[in-house]
């Protein structure tokens, strides 16, 4: 649903603003990824980690759920701040017309609104209380697309991006009454969070803002060298492959994020039955996620032009090796989550690291051999690496 959304969005947008439009829209996102990556990958992570399988009358269960929102307040304060501070460089172009107050206002109210619903997401998750999580979702996607389509022609893009933040609104009290009714919600006192709680939540904070830096940034870096060394043009054509690949990802880590993750958070101390379940996965999910991936490979070029035009024909070629790589990162990933199951938080960030130079390295080595193909080419060759560390790092778990 959530694809389904991200599609029907950047169509409307695309027919009527154009390829400003799709900038701008892509812009907005961003900078809605850069306000939700600790939250989403650390807070919330490390929340799925410590309340999957547990009873919400243990006093642990109390504890994290508090130092989880207290650390979402934190981070919501610091965000507040560095926007505000900083909206010539973060908001300016949604702010053409100088500083306006109700929108600025209606930003922050959605940007809380946003990460309050992502945590009450988090709960639902931990709770394995996936029928309902599908609903929340849901009626957040279709009714963020249908307010698009609806308010389309009436107002300009940078409003209509706001009201589609605002809308996280809707998913935020739904959440929170849902997690109330079903008594998922401790009594919150000072008394509740503990230092620990804290503390171990805290790690998971710090894995996701190493992936703000090895990830986001490192992909910032790429796209601005990619604009100097080739034109809009070729530089627009990756993007677009780039597009089609988050789609189809965004599914899978769906997947894995929502019934995987909590699983293996939960059978960690039970070597036996947690080593079957990760077999089982490994082994089930690789030829689906192959076969998923050939099935789109053949049929490329009717998803071009369904995405987009006939004028992004040329992003075929540019399919190859990014496909191949998607392949070889996803395949890794079923392994790689149980690293953050483990809260190995120095080997996470160590892997990091390691695999965001190394990209870097590949990168000029492909661009001066394969000109711009040389990006997908490193993608892969990245990946393929990553996949094959994973796989002998835990040969003696699946094999």
């Amino acid at each position: 649903m959530r694809t389904v959304s991200a599609l029907i969005i950047n169509k409307l947008v695309a027919l009527q603003f154009g390829p400003n439009g799709i900038t701008l829209l892509s812009h907005f996102q961003n900078l809605i990824t850069i306000a939700t990556t600790v939250p989403n990958d650390g807070i919330n992570r490390g929340l799925i980690t410590y309340l999957a399988g547990k009873e919400t009358k243990d006093g642990n269960y109390g504890s994290y759920f508090a130092a989880g929102l207290w650390w979402q307040l934190v981070v919501l304060t610091v965000m507040i701040g560095l926007f505000f501070t900083q909206s010539n460089f973060f908001l300016k172009a949604f702010l053409q017309d100088g500083f306006t107050s109700g929108w600025l206002f209606f930003f922050f109210a959605g940007l809380f609104l946003l990460l309050l619903s992502n945590f009450f997401q988090a709960i639902l998750i931990a709770r394995q209380a996936l029928t309902w999580y599908t609903g929340l979702v849901t009626i957040w996607s279709l009714g963020s697309a249908g307010l698009i389509w609806l308010l389309l022609k009436q107002y300009a893009l940078s409003n209509l991006l706001l009201l589609y933040l605002v809308t996280q609104g809707i998913a935020a009290v739904a959440g929170g009454m849902l997690i109330w009714i079903k008594g998922w919600c401790p009594r919150i006192s000072k008394r509740i969070i503990s230092q620990r709680a804290v503390r171990d939540i805290g790690k998971f904070i710090i894995m996701a803002l190493t992936l703000v830096v090895c990830s986001n940034l490192v992909n910032f870096y790429v796209r601005e060298l990619m604009i100097r060394r080739f034109d809009l043009y070729q530089t627009g054509l990756w993007q677009a492959a780039v597009k089609i690949s988050d789609n189809y990802t965004m599914v899978f880590t769906s997947l894995i994020g929502l019934v995987y993750y909590p699983k293996i958070a939960t059978l960690i101390t039970q070597p036996k039955a947690f080593r079957t379940f990760v077999r089982r996965i490994f082994f089930s999910l690789v030829p689906l996620v192959a076969l998923g991936l050939l099935l789109f490979y053949v049929l490329r070029r009717w998803f071009i032009l369904l995405l987009f035009d006939e004028g992004f024909l040329p992003v075929t070629y540019l399919l190859d090796y990014q496909v191949l790589g998607d392949f070889f990162k996803m395949s890794a990933w079923i392994l790689s989550y149980i690293i953050l199951a483990q809260g190995r938080v120095a080997f996470n960030i160590l892997i990091q690291v390691i695999g965001a130079v190394l990209y870097l390295v590949l990168l000029f080595w492909c661009l001066d051999t394969f000109g711009l193909e040389g990006v997908t080419v490193a993608h892969c060759a990245s990946f393929g690496l990553f996949f094959l560390f994973n796989i002998i790092y835990f040969r003696k778990l699946i094999f």
